[in-house]
């Protein structure tokens, strides 16, 4: 159990340096832009980019601190009375960043717009910095069990400044390939250019600070390194490739998938260094299971997870989707439909910084948002704004009803497989099952982000479909659930993997079904199942093996108590 609790807490690592790196590292991208007239095109991308996202991708912060004071607390207790000054300041910077994002486009004196700009530029920096200060202390080892460490060397030393020096970059990476493949998005070639060379010399910048923090590691954290340079080869190896093939696809001008290799580059780093210091939560001492809570407060932290996981991860994939079609945002990736003078009132320009005629009379008067227009700074006519009509705003389907009902009914799912699940059980710790099986703690961790796609996906394609079609996928989901829920009874509380077997043949059968009607629907969609149903099939040879392995009928009957 606390390896699987350690494995959700490790997920949203992984998900805050994905998402919320790529906000700090535009704000890296801001302070170097330069002057207000030079940098005035990059920062609007930076800013439009940003604005419906950077508070959203914060939550992931949130869920690792709970967890982590929940599920591990002296873990939390050594980390929080030996690191405060690198964690505070990091707060500190969240705190700065986030101000200066949100008063810098309210302010009109240009003085104030620069205060506000340097704030949160500076501080987009310095936060990410101290959390890679934060992990190369831990890494070392210089956080004792105890707690009330050295406030100074435990994160100024050889690791904590390559691991911030290594954040900043790594950062810097990702929001320079986000903002390449909006560029592109937005047919800019003359940002696309801008961004695409800065994001080409941070992954080689990155690449080469890497290569030389071998030496550091060697000398500062021997075990670090030797885990690195073992078990978690391969993670490093994958994480240089993916690195290597978002840079490939930047310059061949591909959107499809260079954020993707991106994102899984720094991801693979991540995961490498978490499987480096595995079994330790503070890098050389205090094992995962010596630092956690009672089994019963690991037991809700894990089902709190998993349904904060299916309520939040379908929200998040919708605003990013939302966001990315332009359907939400700010300057010229307005609401969807546009707002005309006249529903908008009096107000700010168009665009923060837009010094054309109609951003001057907007200024004074109240300037509409617009729809389709080009990039910043383009001396083109904008395309005049259409009015939204009440009446085909209010005859528009709700299109967030089918994603909660399917987040509903998937929640209700796992944790009735969840009730039934023991996997720490006697009878089922004596059966024989194979080698290949995965630790107990994996199961967690890989049917957290299948039901949250199993959610997303039935959500897509109801909205897709439309009378009878939409019944029927309606029941072949709830079916399909049913289905999922019921093996772990049949497997566990029956304690019979020969009824196990055959509640996931019918299972395997009933993801074929649903695979070719969503597919006749929403081919997306069908995509977003194909992990799910590839994981059951992997589970029906898992549980045939086993049936093979106790072919004699050793447990018989419903569990007791």
């Amino acid at each position: 159990m606390a390896e699987l609790v350690a494995a959700f807490l490790f997920i949203g690592v992984v998900a805050y340096a994905v998402l919320g790196g790529a906000d700090f590292g535009a704000g890296f991208w801001d302070l170097l832009a330069g002057g207000a007239k030079r940098g005035r095109e990059p920062r609007h991308l930076i800013d439009v980019s940003l604005a419906p996202v950077w508070e959203a991708n914060h939550t992931w912060l949130i869920y690792c601190l709970v967890v982590l004071w929940t599920a591990f607390p002296p873990a939390f207790a050594a980390i929080t009375t030996t690191l405060y000054l690198p964690l505070i300041f990091a707060l500190l910077g969240i705190v700065l960043r986030g101000a200066g994002f949100a008063f810098r486009k309210a302010t009109v004196r240009t003085e104030e717009q620069r205060l506000y700009g340097a704030a949160f530029a500076l501080s987009s920096v310095l936060t990410p910095y101290c959390f890679g200060a934060i992990a190369g202390g831990l890494a070392s080892g210089r956080v004792p069990t105890a707690g009330d460490g050295d406030a100074i060397s435990s994160w100024v030393n050889p690791s904590s400044i390559l691991g911030g020096i290594l954040a900043v970059l790594a950062c810097s990476y990702l929001a320079a390939t986000y903002l390449t493949v909006e560029a592109l998005h937005r047919d800019d070639q003359k940002l696309y250019r801008y961004f695409r060379d800065r994001a080409m010399a941070a992954g080689a910048v990155t690449g080469a600070v890497s290569i030389a923090g071998i030496f550091v590691l060697h000398a500062d954290s021997p075990r670090l390194f030797d885990r690195l340079s073992g078990p978690a080869l391969p993670l490093v190896v994958l994480a240089a490739v993916g690195g290597l093939a978002g840079l490939a696809l930047l310059w061949a001008r591909r959107t499809v998938g260079t954020r993707v290799a991106a994102a899984g580059a720094v991801a693979l780093v991540i995961v490498g260094w978490g499987v480096a210091q595995t079994p330790y939560l503070l890098g050389t001492h205090l094992s995962i299971t010596e630092a956690a809570a009672p089994n019963a407060t690991l037991a809700v932290v894990v089902g709190v997870a998993v349904v904060a996981g299916l309520l939040i991860v379908p929200s998040l994939v919708l605003l990013f989707r939302l966001s990315s079609r332009g359907e939400v945002g700010v300057g010229d990736r307005p609401f969807r439909g546009g707002v005309t003078e006249g529903e908008r009132g009096s107000g700010e320009g168009m665009t923060e910084g837009d010094d054309s005629a109609a951003g001057k009379a907007g200024r004074g008067a109240g300037a509409a948002l617009t729809k389709g227009t080009g990039s910043t700074g383009a001396k083109s006519a904008r395309t005049p704004a259409v009015p939204l009509d009440p009446a085909t705003v209010q005859s528009r389907p709700h299109r967030w009803v089918p994603y909660a009902l399917c987040a509903g009914a998937v929640t209700a799912a796992a944790v009735a497989g969840a009730r039934a699940t023991r996997p720490d059980a006697r009878w089922y710790r004596e059966l024989n099952t194979p080698d290949w099986q995965p630790p107990p703690w994996a199961f967690g961790a890989v049917w957290t982000p299948l039901y949250a796609s199993v959610a997303v996906a039935g959500g897509r394609a109801l909205n897709a479909a439309r009378g009878p079609q939409r019944k029927a996928l309606a029941g072949e989901f709830a079916a399909n659930l049913a289905l999922n829920a019921g093996w772990s009874n049949l497997f566990f509380r029956l304690r019979s993997p020969l009824a196990g077997l055959a509640g996931t043949l019918l299972l395997d059968a009933s993801n074929v079904r649903l695979l070719a009607r969503v597919a006749r629907t929403d081919r997306e969609a069908a995509l977003v199942l194909l992990p799910y149903a590839a994981w059951c099939a992997y589970a029906t040879c898992l549980n045939a093996s086993i049936v093979a392995r106790n072919h004699e009928p050793r447990h018989r009957g419903p569990a007791k108590g």
